[in-house]
């Protein structure tokens, strides 16, 4: 199938490892032109070069920043469009952050979490808008987790922070419809990464349980027998990101082997 992604450029945040670098991969190896990006300098270029060797390293543009500042994100999608001269596609891969219970939070905590994974995709979202309604074609695509459906365990701040982007993104979806761009939400499950690893390292602490233990039995759970893979997210996202999904939009798609168990 051809997903359309010739002269396609695309930005993915936090692309340097996990989930993000999957995506990034799987759009490059479809042939868009991707900015990857992270706050990690030396992950971010074995990303490149990794997805340098699927595609090309013209089509490729490493740019270390900190998404969860304003002025990273103008200077990501400017440097974007001066490499490529236009922009498509952009991907949020909301982060995760510090757990804790809810009613023992700061107000510091709570800002943290809004600025990385709220008020990043809100930014990068309106930096990209005016190219995509200029070309009458776009996609934005938002990775967030079933945390926003199945709530986990001392993940207060990003189930809340995550729940925001849901809501803007309906609305965003509803405005950006008439300029044929899309607005979608990716809901991932238990992925096996390296932030995964921490959770549930993190939780074994807690718990005095092994980490190992507890990862095994969340996969046991999963009616498809198994964790998920980063690849398997990367691969939904292109094809929501390509030209064969025009007519999805407003949509949260649970990417979970079915580990969510309600009906609705």
């Amino acid at each position: 199938m051809d997903l359309g992604f010739r002269d396609r450029v695309a930005i993915v945040g936090g692309s340097s490892k996990g989930m993000g670098r999957a995506i990034a991969m799987a759009l490059a190896r479809e042939g868009a032109s991707v900015t990857v990006c992270a706050r990690n300098e030396g992950e971010l270029r074995r990303a490149e070069i990794e997805i340098a060797r699927a595609s090309s390293q013209h089509h490729v543009l490493a740019i270390p920043a900190d998404l969860s500042r304003d002025a990273d994100i103008k200077r990501i999608v400017r440097s974007t469009f001066n490499r490529f001269g236009r922009i498509d596609i952009a991907v949020n891969n909301v982060g995760t952050s510090p757990l804790g219970q809810p009613s023992e939070l700061e107000d510091r905590e709570w800002g943290e979490a809004l600025e990385q994974n709220f008020f990043s995709v809100v930014r990068m979202s309106r930096e990209v808008v005016p190219y995509m309604k200029q070309q009458q074609w776009g996609r934005i695509v938002n990775r967030l987790s079933i945390s926003v459906k199945q709530p986990m365990d001392g993940m207060g701040l990003a189930t809340a922070s995550r729940m925001g982007v849901v809501g803007y993104s309906k609305m965003l979806a509803n405005e950006l419809a008439p300029f044929n761009i899309t607005v979608n939400n990716v809901l991932a499950g238990y992925i096996q990464t390296d932030q995964l690893s921490a959770y549930y390292e993190n939780r074994a602490r807690e718990t005095g349980r092994s980490a190992e233990e507890m990862m095994n039995e969340a996969a046991r759970v999963v009616p498809m027998g198994r964790l998920g893979r980063p690849e398997d997210v990367g691969d939904v996202i292109a094809f929501l990101a390509s030209e064969r999904a025009g007519y999805i939009t407003g949509e949260n798609v649970v990417l979970d082997g079915g580990a969510v168990r309600a009906t609705l």
